[in-house]
């Protein structure tokens, strides 16, 4: 059983769709957004296939090499987020959050 399943938690494939509808609705499918959502800024993706959050990282000075970081990555067979990607406790939204954040318009475009 996958870890996600024995959490409660949906399938990654009605994760993925749930984002596609989202996107789909506010014609945002297959192209990257600007968003500020708690005060940070990401760019946001969907496509058929996948989603993808990536953190912009805000300070100045960075290398060209470290623009961000990809903090949410959904497919029909994963959901790999920041919260279980780091050994510490995440401040980045979960695959679940993204879902709510775009679909409720919890975020600023940019």
């Amino acid at each position: 059983m996958a870890m996600n399943e024995q959490k409660g938690e949906k399938k990654p494939m009605d994760v993925l769709h749930q984002l596609i509808d989202a996107f789909t609705h506010k014609a945002w499918l297959n192209q990257t957004i600007r968003i500020r959502h708690r005060d940070r800024k990401y760019r946001v993706f969907c496509s058929g296939r996948e989603f993808l959050a990536y953190r912009i990282n805000e300070h100045c000075g960075v290398s060209h090499g470290f623009p961000g970081w990809i903090v949410c990555f959904v497919t029909n067979d994963k959901v790999i987020d920041d919260s279980r990607m780091s050994h510490f406790e995440s401040t980045e939204p979960s695959a679940h959050e993204w879902l709510n954040c775009i679909a409720d318009d919890d975020f600023e475009l940019i």
